[in-house]
């Protein structure tokens, strides 16, 4: 941005952040399968998290959020195998730094805590086992920065739409990913929070779709790129404006008085029906 700045370049700064899943208590089988696999690929499946759409966090209610966790671990179990370390379709982390960094991460007595499912690390091999914490305190690093690695909180809420309070409450994410079937939930969900973009019931497809805009807001980013919206980006659109001689407007040039100004405002304003009543003496401010 510095050298952008130095030569006027435009310039798009897609950034990561902390992208949650809203998941609300979904009532078919069906659903629920359909979503887990989602989350489980969007959350794993990505360089085991270390891509900077992945989700970051899950927000649930409390009465769901033991299903929840139970069809994560047969999830986690189904995709990865008894011992993921063993799995040849988990990633591993991509360097010393990062895992020391996913370590300090789970180091923190409190987080400990909350981890039910996975925790174990293997630094030789650079392989972080898919784990699941459920509540570990919000104030911690866990839920202060991006994870960008394998490690899933999940947070239990009283209601599922108390989710939008506490989106609000964190840096304005790249994504947010909500899996629920209530249509004013999702225009609620939409209209009150801020992000790059909302899915709804999937996750990282956005990404796919050259036809979408890609990009952040404010913590994750700023401008859009993708497709057409990539040109548009980098282009400048000039405009050139024509103009006859036909035709001219009196009240546009000084001198000004009172009753010029009147027609100036009402032509402003498109009001073509003003400036007649003006013109005919028929409408006084």
């Amino acid at each position: 941005m510095t050298a952008a700045a130095k030569n006027l370049t435009p310039v798009v700064l897609e950034l990561g952040g902390k992208c949650p899943a809203v998941v609300d208590s979904l009532s078919s089988s069906w659903d629920k399968q359909i979503a887990i696999k989602r989350i489980l690929s969007a959350k794993w499946g990505t360089c085991a998290g270390q891509a900077c759409i992945a989700i970051d966090y899950i927000l649930v209610e409390k009465k769901f959020s033991s299903t929840l966790v139970e069809l994560l671990k047969a999830g986690i179990q189904s995709m990865f195998g008894e011992n993921p370390k063993e799995s040849k379709t988990i990633a591993k982390i991509i360097n010393k730094i990062h895992f020391s960094r996913l370590r300090n991460l789970l180091n923190d007595p409190m987080v400990r805590a909350s981890i039910v499912h996975g925790g174990s690390l293997d630094e030789d091999n650079l392989l972080v086992e898919p784990t699941l914490l459920v509540d570990p305190p919000v104030k911690a690093a866990i839920m202060s920065e991006e994870i960008f690695g394998p490690l899933l909180p999940i947070i239990t809420l009283e209601k599922i739409e108390d989710s939008i309070e506490f989106i609000n409450t964190m840096p304005r994410p790249l994504a947010i990913y909500a899996f629920t079937n209530n249509e004013g939930f999702k225009k609620r969900l939409s209209s009150g929070t801020s992000s790059g973009c909302v899915v709804f019931n999937d996750a990282i497809i956005q990404y796919l779709a050259d036809s979408l805009p890609f990009g952040g807001i404010g913590e994750s980013g700023f401008g859009r790129y993708h497709g057409k919206f990539s040109f548009d980006a980098f282009s400048h659109e000039k405009a050139i404006v024509r103009r006859s001689f036909l035709i001219d407007f009196w009240f546009r040039y000084p001198p000004w008085n009172h009753h010029k100004l009147q027609l100036f405002k009402s032509a402003y304003r498109f009001d073509y029906l003003g400036i007649l009543l003006i013109i005919l003496g028929l409408k006084r401010s």
